[in-house]
């Protein structure tokens, strides 16, 4: 049995700002790195053999917070990053609504007809980021695996797995920082249409947060 965990990021301070973050960084908040910890704890009872993480800076953060106690290799791949936003990277969610309208009503209402002058699309995003999984799981036939990504990059994992048209990526359930979801391959790996999605998005490590215990 082959299984894949996939981890978002942690909470950063543009997350908080509601700012559109992409190819663009912001640092993790207190409660970003909070939320790592608690992830960090989650893993220990997985055991990953190796991780698989985007190469922004938030994504480092959060991986490196949250293996700090596991001894395996991480490796970097730029096919796991997030979506790139072009122009709208930096702003808030209402000014790019502002400056773009149509634009903006496509990418959260109707992501499939969604088709910027600059950056990605959701199936560029989609494209790249199914092939480093199928990568990675061909290299760890049998053994758990993890990647550490962003929201539209792991929702498309998933839906791509749930069978979900792209006119329904935006839709619940939603990626939450720091989230892990799970996907068991029963026979080994061979295509990633038959992986069963065991948990989509588990937030259970978190809660202790949520009630405003972060220690």
């Amino acid at each position: 049995m082959t299984s894949l965990y996939i981890a978002r990021h942690g909470e950063t301070q543009w997350n908080r700002e509601g700012r559109l973050q992409g190819w663009t960084d912001a640092a993790l908040t207190e409660r970003g790195k909070a939320q790592a910890k608690s992830l960090g704890k989650r893993l220990k009872y997985i055991s990953p053999k190796k991780a698989y993480i985007s190469p922004l800076g938030r994504v480092k953060m959060t991986a490196d917070i949250a293996l700090d106690d596991l001894s395996i290799q991480v490796e970097e791949d730029e096919r796991l990053k997030e979506i790139n936003l072009g122009e709208w990277e930096g702003l808030k969610s209402k000014e790019a609504e502002r400056r773009d309208p149509e634009l903006y009503r496509k990418a959260i209402e109707e992501p499939h007809k969604y088709d910027p002058p600059w950056g990605e699309d959701y199936f560029d995003v989609k494209e790249r980021v199914l092939e480093a999984v199928e990568d990675v799981l061909s290299k760890n036939v049998g053994e758990n695996v993890l990647i550490v990504s962003h929201g539209v990059a792991s929702k498309s994992i998933l839906s791509h797995i749930e069978g979900r048209p792209m006119k329904n990526l935006r839709e619940p359930p939603h990626l939450r920082e720091c989230s892990l979801s799970h996907v068991r391959f029963e026979d080994g790996f061979e295509k990633l249409e038959e992986g069963e999605i065991i948990q989509f998005g588990d937030t259970e490590h978190l809660k202790s947060l949520d009630r405003g215990d972060h220690r």
